[in-house]
């Protein structure tokens, strides 16, 4: 396979994430490595990153069962009438703006381990 840029693997994450498949199933069905494809997405999420420090707000939703998350508005939106804050041992804080399921609040608690 040939060089990818940033923007092509966009474009595979996006039809990816459309199939519903896990990784592994989607890569095995298109022959794209797998390996590379987790290199890939590791750059893609660096650089949907702030280049600052600072919180990136999210909408946390159900995708067939698993939490889903989106980005959303800025980060002083997200600090207005928050009834939760999990805080990770690395900094890490996110607020929880509206009603979660324990199970929901579970995932994102054991995310650290």
């Amino acid at each position: 396979m040939k060089n990818l840029t940033l923007e092509e693997f966009k474009k595979i994450h996006e039809e990816w994430k459309s199939t519903g498949l896990s990784i592994r199933d989607y890569c095995h069905n298109t022959g794209f490595e797998e390996s590379k494809f987790y290199y890939w997405r590791k750059k893609l999420t660096e650089a949907m990153l702030p280049q600052a420090g600072g919180f990136i707000p999210v909408n946390m939703f159900d995708q067939n069962g698993k939490l889903g998350m989106s980005v959303t508005g800025s980060a002083k939106e997200v600090t207005d009438h928050v009834p939760c804050e999990v805080v990770y041992p690395n900094g890490v804080i996110l607020r929880i703006q509206s009603e979660l399921s324990l199970e929901a609040l579970r995932s994102l608690i054991l995310l650290c381990r």
